[in-house]
């Protein structure tokens, strides 16, 4: 049933592409500015340059960038209005394009566009940027080839991530992997990569076949995008040596899926033609028939790493269960007003959300940090830059509809305006318009509803009880 559950929505949903950037611990110093669009672009243009994927061609590819005041559109074959020619290839629009939400590819004019929103955050110079714009570029190339090419996002939601045992056997098979990325010597790194195969398999015979599919198709999609970003950039996957914490599922696999790119390069030069040919179904199964050699006997995990491996995971699993008894108890705890969205017997469907900040804290909720936009056709909301907790109106916590949403910890009353039967409600990171809402307040909580019997008049004002 849950495969069936983002038909006719993937492309609507907004997906967040680069890998994080790892903190490092450094004096303080005084942030500074992005570097220019024009300085990206230029760094980008050189390395579009080089060979990166079969069939892929960065530069033919439209791409956007933000630049704080400004969004500059570049190669687009028909920017939308809104949009002043700078250039023969370029076009500017004053400020922030409503497309424009995350690094990531959406539909700019109609068009399959690569967006990027450069920040002073990780350091990162006009060649970084222009790397991460080379990932979002591969994601358009793989929409448009490959659209197979990615996991469900539903599945995230429902993924076992708190189970240790599950939990221990994956950062084996992750340390397995980081083995045989960082051994120079094939044999043994042949050894590592089969190793880490064979847990793999081990671990997905206990598990939902939607969630192994998840890890499997994001592989593709994000694990593939940051290889290319890498390749561009000439750099090599590095995967954490303690492994990636319970509830990073998709950042794993984004390392994870460039890590088992890069082991291909090793053992079968051809690897890229035979995935694009479409006669492979995943990287595991490709570098499975790719190894010299099945046999894992020089290198096997010690009794003692395999306890360690299990007890550690026991502990974060308690941890992220206990954890999320908190993060819900202080989301609520906030003090100012609250504001509740109550879409009773017609829920909300998910239009947009940034599942690289969201998190499943069980009995149908989810929480929301960054970005997250629902709407069926009596409206739409859209929440920007704060945090939002919603509740699940079928089996699904997101993508059966949301029944309700919760935004705490507002510092300034929302201003709520009727304009006919259209309820307008603007407030710090949160807009939506409504048709046929009302609003009634009783004590700090403002709560939007769908009464029976027509809307109040133009012009009326939420009652406080």
């Amino acid at each position: 049933m849950r495969a069936r559950l983002l038909q006719g929505l993937l492309p609507a949903l907004i997906l967040l592409f680069p890998l994080p950037v790892a903190a490092q611990a450094v004096a303080p110093t005084i942030a500074q500015a992005p570097p220019s669009a024009s300085a990206i672009l230029a760094a980008f243009d050189a390395l579009a340059g080089q060979p990166l994927w079969p069939g892929f061609e960065p530069r033919s590819i439209p791409v956007a960038i933000y630049d704080g005041e400004q969004t500059w559109l570049v190669r687009h074959p028909a920017p939308p209005a809104g949009f002043v020619r700078k250039s023969d290839f370029l076009w500017a629009f004053p400020g922030q394009h409503p497309e424009m939400r995350a690094n990531t590819s959406t539909e700019i004019g109609g068009v399959r566009t690569a967006t990027l929103l450069p920040t002073a955050a990780g350091g990162r110079e006009a060649r970084g940027w222009a790397a991460v714009l080379i990932h979002e570029t591969f994601h358009v190339f793989q929409r448009d080839h490959h659209p197979a090419w990615s996991g469900n996002e539903a599945e995230l939601f429902v993924y076992p991530m708190d189970d240790a045992a599950l939990l221990a056997q994956r950062r084996l098979e992750t340390e397995a992997v980081r083995r045989a990325v960082s051994t120079v010597d094939s044999s043994p790194a042949a050894c590592w990569a089969a190793r880490a195969l064979e847990l793999r398999r081990l671990r997905f015979a206990h598990m939902p076949a939607g969630s192994a599919g998840y890890e499997r198709g994001t592989e593709l999609n994000e694990g593939l995008a940051a290889y290319v970003e890498a390749a561009a950039s000439r750099s090599m996957p590095a995967l954490p040596a303690e492994g990636y914490a319970a509830d990073q599922i998709r950042q794993e696999a984004y390392g994870i899926g460039s890590a088992l790119a890069a082991l291909l390069d090793r053992f079968d030069p051809t690897w890229k033609q035979t995935l694009e040919s479409g006669s492979a179904a995943s990287l595991d199964e490709l570098l499975a028939v790719a190894l010299p050699f099945p046999d894992t006997a020089g290198c096997r995990f010690t009794p003692e790493e395999n306890a360690r491996a299990l007890a550690r995971a026991a502990a974060e699993a308690d941890r992220l269960v206990a954890g999320r008894k908190e993060r819900r108890a202080a989301f609520f705890a906030r003090p100012g007003l609250r504001l509740v969205i109550d879409a009773g017997p017609q829920p909300l469907g998910p239009q947009g959300f940034d599942p690289m900040n969201v998190e499943s804290l069980g009995n149908r909720e989810v929480l929301h940090r960054r970005w997250l936009k629902l709407g069926n056709d009596r409206g739409t909301l859209e929440v920007l830059g704060r945090e939002a907790l919603t509740e699940g109106a079928g089996d699904h916590p997101l993508f059966n509809g949301v029944r309700l949403l919760t935004l705490s910890g507002l510092a300034a009353e929302p201003k709520i305006n009727r304009k006919g039967e259209a309820l307008e409600i603007d407030t710090e990171g949160f807009k939506a318009t409504f048709t046929g809402a009302v609003a009634a307040r009783s004590g700090g909580v403002i709560r939007i509803t769908w009464p029976e019997g027509p809307p109040p008049a133009a012009g009326a004002t939420p009652p406080r009880e």
